[in-house]
Protein backbone atom coordinates (compact mmCIF):
# COMPACT_ATOMS: atom_id res chain seq x y z
CA UNK A 1 0.00 0.00 0.00
CA UNK A 2 2.98 2.60 1.21
CA UNK A 3 4.77 1.79 -2.42
CA UNK A 4 1.97 2.56 -4.20
CA UNK A 5 1.12 5.48 -2.40
CA UNK A 6 4.09 6.77 -3.05
CA UNK A 7 3.83 6.32 -6.37
CA UNK A 8 0.87 8.28 -7.25
CA UNK A 9 2.99 10.84 -4.38
CA UNK A 10 5.77 11.50 -7.27
CA UNK A 11 3.34 12.69 -9.86
CA UNK A 12 2.45 15.48 -7.62
CA UNK A 13 5.69 17.08 -6.27
CA UNK A 14 9.38 17.95 -6.93
CA UNK A 15 11.94 15.86 -7.11
CA UNK A 16 13.47 17.04 -4.21
CA UNK A 17 10.28 16.47 -2.30
CA UNK A 18 10.38 12.37 -3.98
CA UNK A 19 13.96 12.07 -2.16
CA UNK A 20 12.93 13.28 0.84
CA UNK A 21 9.64 10.72 1.04
CA UNK A 22 11.92 8.02 -0.68
CA UNK A 23 14.34 8.78 2.21
CA UNK A 24 11.52 8.30 4.93
CA UNK A 25 9.82 5.15 3.42
CA UNK A 26 13.00 3.35 3.44
CA UNK A 27 14.54 4.37 6.30
CA UNK A 28 11.83 5.01 8.68
CA UNK A 29 8.09 3.80 8.04
CA UNK A 30 8.60 0.38 5.94
CA UNK A 31 11.67 -1.25 8.41
CA UNK A 32 9.27 -1.23 11.42
CA UNK A 33 5.41 -1.79 9.94
CA UNK A 34 6.36 -2.05 6.52
CA UNK A 35 5.44 -6.32 6.56
CA UNK A 36 1.80 -5.42 8.69
CA UNK A 37 -1.61 -5.82 7.16
CA UNK A 38 -3.74 -3.10 6.96
CA UNK A 39 -5.94 -4.32 9.27
CA UNK A 40 -3.14 -4.34 11.80
CA UNK A 41 -1.95 -1.32 12.07
CA UNK A 42 -3.53 -0.04 15.67
CA UNK A 43 -3.29 3.81 17.10
CA UNK A 44 -1.73 2.04 19.69
CA UNK A 45 1.11 0.45 17.35
CA UNK A 46 1.41 3.78 15.63
CA UNK A 47 1.83 5.87 19.33
CA UNK A 48 4.64 3.54 20.40
CA UNK A 49 6.56 3.65 16.94
CA UNK A 50 6.17 7.85 17.00
CA UNK A 51 7.32 7.65 20.38
CA UNK A 52 10.02 5.77 20.01
CA UNK A 53 11.47 7.85 17.26
CA UNK A 54 10.33 10.94 19.26
CA UNK A 55 12.67 9.51 22.08
CA UNK A 56 15.68 8.95 19.75
CA UNK A 57 15.13 12.32 18.24
CA UNK A 58 15.29 13.80 21.71
CA UNK A 59 17.93 11.99 22.72
CA UNK A 60 20.42 11.63 20.40
CA UNK A 61 23.84 13.16 19.86
CA UNK A 62 24.14 16.48 17.48
CA UNK A 63 27.04 16.97 16.02
CA UNK A 64 27.79 20.13 13.59
CA UNK A 65 24.16 20.65 13.64
CA UNK A 66 22.81 17.03 13.16
CA UNK A 67 21.60 14.27 15.11
CA UNK A 68 22.70 10.90 14.43
CA UNK A 69 21.55 9.10 10.89
CA UNK A 70 18.81 7.36 11.69
CA UNK A 71 17.33 9.63 14.28
CA UNK A 72 15.99 12.71 12.98
CA UNK A 73 13.65 15.09 14.37
CA UNK A 74 11.00 15.25 11.84
CA UNK A 75 8.70 12.76 13.83
CA UNK A 76 5.61 14.43 12.74
CA UNK A 77 6.13 14.75 9.16
CA UNK A 78 6.77 10.66 9.61
CA UNK A 79 3.60 10.49 10.85
CA UNK A 80 2.02 12.96 8.54
CA UNK A 81 3.44 10.27 5.55
CA UNK A 82 1.69 7.34 7.27
CA UNK A 83 -1.67 9.22 7.78
CA UNK A 84 -1.12 10.49 3.80
CA UNK A 85 -0.83 6.71 3.06
CA UNK A 86 -3.63 5.22 5.66
CA UNK A 87 -6.11 7.87 3.63
CA UNK A 88 -4.92 6.06 0.89
CA UNK A 89 -5.68 2.98 1.36
CA UNK A 90 -9.21 4.44 2.91
CA UNK A 91 -10.17 5.88 -0.74
CA UNK A 92 -9.20 1.98 -2.37
CA UNK A 93 -11.67 0.42 0.35
CA UNK A 94 -8.68 -1.24 2.31
CA UNK A 95 -9.73 -0.26 5.47
CA UNK A 96 -12.89 1.68 6.95
CA UNK A 97 -10.89 4.09 8.70
CA UNK A 98 -7.31 6.28 9.77
CA UNK A 99 -5.86 4.88 12.58
CA UNK A 100 -2.82 7.13 12.35
CA UNK A 101 -5.82 10.41 13.58
CA UNK A 102 -5.71 9.23 16.98
CA UNK A 103 -1.76 9.65 17.38
CA UNK A 104 -0.59 12.69 19.30
CA UNK A 105 3.47 12.99 18.52
CA UNK A 106 5.12 13.89 21.50
CA UNK A 107 6.63 17.74 21.43
CA UNK A 108 10.34 17.83 20.52
CA UNK A 109 12.65 19.23 23.17
CA UNK A 110 14.90 22.43 22.61
CA UNK A 111 18.55 21.53 21.98
CA UNK A 112 21.33 23.47 21.56
CA UNK A 113 20.80 25.88 18.85
CA UNK A 114 22.63 25.17 15.34
CA UNK A 115 25.45 28.02 15.49
CA UNK A 116 25.34 28.70 11.26
CA UNK A 117 28.60 28.94 9.31
CA UNK A 118 30.23 32.00 7.75
CA UNK A 119 33.07 34.02 7.42
CA UNK A 120 33.89 37.45 9.72
CA UNK A 121 35.68 40.06 7.86
CA UNK A 122 38.96 38.70 8.82
CA UNK A 123 38.03 35.43 7.30
CA UNK A 124 36.38 37.03 4.13
CA UNK A 125 39.32 38.99 3.33
CA UNK A 126 41.79 36.03 3.61
CA UNK A 127 39.55 33.41 1.30
CA UNK A 128 39.06 36.30 -1.36
CA UNK A 129 43.34 37.66 -1.25
CA UNK A 130 43.61 33.29 -1.69
CA UNK A 131 41.56 33.63 -4.40
CA UNK A 132 43.24 36.38 -6.51
CA UNK A 133 46.56 34.21 -6.14
CA UNK A 134 45.20 31.12 -7.83
CA UNK A 135 46.61 30.19 -11.39
CA UNK A 136 44.33 31.33 -14.12
CA UNK A 137 43.45 27.51 -15.23
CA UNK A 138 40.12 27.31 -16.59
CA UNK A 139 38.99 24.98 -13.83
CA UNK A 140 40.34 27.90 -10.76
CA UNK A 141 38.66 30.62 -13.14
CA UNK A 142 35.17 28.93 -12.66
CA UNK A 143 35.90 28.57 -9.40
CA UNK A 144 36.36 31.67 -8.70
CA UNK A 145 33.46 33.34 -10.49
CA UNK A 146 30.84 30.81 -8.60
CA UNK A 147 32.60 31.67 -5.00
CA UNK A 148 32.51 35.11 -5.63
CA UNK A 149 28.74 35.04 -7.72
CA UNK A 150 27.51 33.14 -4.18
CA UNK A 151 28.99 35.81 -1.86
CA UNK A 152 27.63 38.58 -3.91
CA UNK A 153 24.21 37.80 -4.11
CA UNK A 154 23.64 35.34 -1.40
CA UNK A 155 22.47 32.56 -4.06
CA UNK A 156 21.97 28.77 -2.93
CA UNK A 157 24.62 27.11 -4.64
CA UNK A 158 21.87 25.01 -6.56
CA UNK A 159 20.69 28.09 -7.76
CA UNK A 160 24.00 29.29 -9.02
CA UNK A 161 24.63 25.85 -10.40
CA UNK A 162 21.05 25.58 -12.52
CA UNK A 163 21.80 29.35 -13.94
CA UNK A 164 22.07 29.66 -17.86
CA UNK A 165 23.59 32.55 -19.58
CA UNK A 166 20.44 33.77 -20.65
CA UNK A 167 19.01 34.01 -17.24
CA UNK A 168 21.69 37.28 -16.66
CA UNK A 169 20.43 40.33 -17.87
CA UNK A 170 24.03 42.10 -18.30
CA UNK A 171 22.20 45.29 -19.59
CA UNK A 172 20.34 45.91 -16.58
CA UNK A 173 22.72 43.92 -14.43
CA UNK A 174 20.16 41.35 -12.47
CA UNK A 175 19.61 37.94 -12.65
CA UNK A 176 16.83 35.53 -12.83
CA UNK A 177 16.43 32.62 -9.99
CA UNK A 178 14.21 30.04 -12.10
CA UNK A 179 15.35 26.73 -11.50
CA UNK A 180 17.77 24.69 -8.97
CA UNK A 181 20.44 21.53 -9.20
CA UNK A 182 19.37 18.32 -7.31
CA UNK A 183 22.31 18.01 -4.95
CA UNK A 184 21.38 13.89 -4.86
CA UNK A 185 20.82 13.30 -8.18
CA UNK A 186 22.92 15.97 -10.09
CA UNK A 187 19.56 17.14 -12.79
CA UNK A 188 18.49 20.75 -12.71
CA UNK A 189 14.57 21.34 -11.45
CA UNK A 190 12.86 23.74 -13.95
CA UNK A 191 11.57 25.26 -11.07
CA UNK A 192 12.51 27.33 -7.67
CA UNK A 193 12.69 25.34 -4.12
CA UNK A 194 9.92 27.24 -3.69
CA UNK A 195 7.61 29.89 -4.67
CA UNK A 196 9.26 32.83 -3.13
CA UNK A 197 12.84 31.54 -4.77
CA UNK A 198 11.54 32.83 -7.74
CA UNK A 199 12.92 36.32 -8.27
CA UNK A 200 15.26 38.65 -9.74
CA UNK A 201 18.89 39.61 -8.07
CA UNK A 202 20.61 42.79 -8.73
CA UNK A 203 24.40 42.33 -9.26
CA UNK A 204 27.27 44.73 -8.54
CA UNK A 205 29.46 45.53 -11.84
CA UNK A 206 32.67 43.62 -10.12
CA UNK A 207 30.31 40.98 -10.45
CA UNK A 208 29.13 41.44 -13.84
CA UNK A 209 32.58 41.72 -15.01
CA UNK A 210 33.72 38.51 -13.40
CA UNK A 211 31.27 36.68 -15.02
CA UNK A 212 31.90 38.34 -18.42
CA UNK A 213 35.29 37.45 -18.17
CA UNK A 214 34.50 33.79 -17.40
CA UNK A 215 32.14 33.92 -20.35
CA UNK A 216 35.44 34.22 -22.18
CA UNK A 217 37.19 31.22 -21.38
CA UNK A 218 34.32 29.21 -20.92
CA UNK A 219 34.28 27.98 -24.41
CA UNK A 220 38.33 28.59 -25.16
CA UNK A 221 37.45 32.17 -26.56
CA UNK A 222 34.27 30.34 -29.32
CA UNK A 223 31.15 32.30 -28.94
CA UNK A 224 28.60 29.75 -28.31
CA UNK A 225 25.53 29.72 -30.66
CA UNK A 226 23.86 27.80 -27.96
CA UNK A 227 22.35 28.79 -24.57
CA UNK A 228 24.37 27.01 -21.63
CA UNK A 229 24.58 26.44 -18.51
CA UNK A 230 26.97 29.50 -16.44
CA UNK A 231 28.88 26.90 -14.63
CA UNK A 232 29.86 24.36 -17.54
CA UNK A 233 32.93 23.79 -19.21
CA UNK A 234 32.68 22.89 -22.89
CA UNK A 235 28.63 21.96 -22.01
CA UNK A 236 29.53 19.87 -19.53
CA UNK A 237 28.69 20.20 -15.60
CA UNK A 238 30.17 18.84 -13.09
CA UNK A 239 28.22 17.07 -9.81
CA UNK A 240 27.58 19.26 -6.85
CA UNK A 241 29.87 16.31 -5.02
CA UNK A 242 33.05 17.24 -6.39
CA UNK A 243 31.94 20.54 -5.87
CA UNK A 244 31.83 20.46 -2.83
CA UNK A 245 35.05 18.61 -2.20
CA UNK A 246 36.83 20.82 -4.44
CA UNK A 247 35.86 23.90 -2.48
CA UNK A 248 36.77 22.03 1.04
CA UNK A 249 40.07 21.98 -0.71
CA UNK A 250 40.52 25.85 -1.40
CA UNK A 251 39.37 26.52 1.69
CA UNK A 252 42.24 24.35 3.32
CA UNK A 253 44.85 25.78 1.16
CA UNK A 254 43.61 29.32 2.24
CA UNK A 255 43.41 28.61 5.34
CA UNK A 256 40.20 29.87 6.78
CA UNK A 257 37.01 27.21 8.14
CA UNK A 258 35.37 24.86 6.09
CA UNK A 259 31.54 26.96 6.09
CA UNK A 260 30.39 24.88 3.02
CA UNK A 261 28.32 26.38 0.37
CA UNK A 262 25.67 27.49 2.20
CA UNK A 263 28.28 29.33 4.29
CA UNK A 264 28.61 32.20 1.47
CA UNK A 265 24.70 32.58 1.72
CA UNK A 266 25.10 33.25 5.57
CA UNK A 267 28.44 35.47 4.83
CA UNK A 268 26.07 37.55 2.22
CA UNK A 269 23.45 38.16 5.05
CA UNK A 270 25.55 38.54 7.53
CA UNK A 271 27.30 42.02 5.84
CA UNK A 272 24.12 43.07 4.49
CA UNK A 273 22.85 42.99 8.29
CA UNK A 274 25.34 44.48 10.33
CA UNK A 275 25.45 47.18 7.30
CA UNK A 276 22.41 48.43 8.56
CA UNK A 277 20.12 47.30 4.64
CA UNK A 278 16.35 46.84 5.47
CA UNK A 279 16.11 42.94 6.42
CA UNK A 280 12.83 42.96 4.40
CA UNK A 281 14.90 43.64 1.17
CA UNK A 282 17.26 40.98 2.78
CA UNK A 283 14.45 38.61 2.54
CA UNK A 284 13.88 39.59 -1.14
CA UNK A 285 17.06 38.77 -2.24
CA UNK A 286 17.36 35.37 -0.10
CA UNK A 287 14.14 34.43 -1.45
CA UNK A 288 12.72 33.51 1.53
CA UNK A 289 9.28 32.49 2.12
CA UNK A 290 8.91 33.96 5.31
CA UNK A 291 9.88 37.33 6.86
CA UNK A 292 10.42 35.70 9.97
CA UNK A 293 12.81 33.07 8.65
CA UNK A 294 15.16 35.94 7.63
CA UNK A 295 14.97 37.44 11.03
CA UNK A 296 15.41 34.50 13.42
CA UNK A 297 18.34 32.95 11.06
CA UNK A 298 20.20 36.28 10.91
CA UNK A 299 19.41 38.82 13.56
CA UNK A 300 21.64 37.68 15.89
CA UNK A 301 23.97 38.48 13.55
CA UNK A 302 24.07 42.43 14.50
CA UNK A 303 25.04 41.74 18.19
CA UNK A 304 28.41 44.19 17.01
CA UNK A 305 25.66 47.06 16.01
CA UNK A 306 23.68 46.96 20.00
CA UNK A 307 26.79 49.32 21.59
CA UNK A 308 26.12 51.61 18.75
CA UNK A 309 22.38 51.35 18.81
CA UNK A 310 22.94 52.34 22.76
CA UNK A 311 25.01 55.22 21.90
CA UNK A 312 22.46 56.51 19.21
CA UNK A 313 19.37 56.54 21.67
CA UNK A 314 21.52 57.97 24.13
CA UNK A 315 22.49 60.74 22.16
CA UNK A 316 18.62 61.62 20.61
CA UNK A 317 17.94 61.56 24.71
CA UNK A 318 20.67 64.57 24.24
CA UNK A 319 19.01 66.38 21.73
CA UNK A 320 15.61 66.40 23.39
Amino acid sequence: MALSWFESYKLTVKENSISVADNYLRNYILPPIGSYKLSKITPMLLQELVNKWANNANTAEIINGKREKGKCKDYKLLLNFIKRILDYGMQLGAIEDNPAIKVFPPKLKTRTVKKIKYFDNEELKQFLSYLDTLEPTTDNRKSKTLYKLLLATGLRVGEAMALSWSDIDFNNHYLNVSKTLIQQSNVIQDSAKTKESNRSVFLDNNTLESLKEWRKYQNDGAISLHDSLVFSYHQKMRSYEIERQKLVRHFKNAGVPNIGFHGFRHTHASLLMNNDVNPKEIQRRLGHADYAITMNTYSHLAKSKEKETAEKFSDILKAL
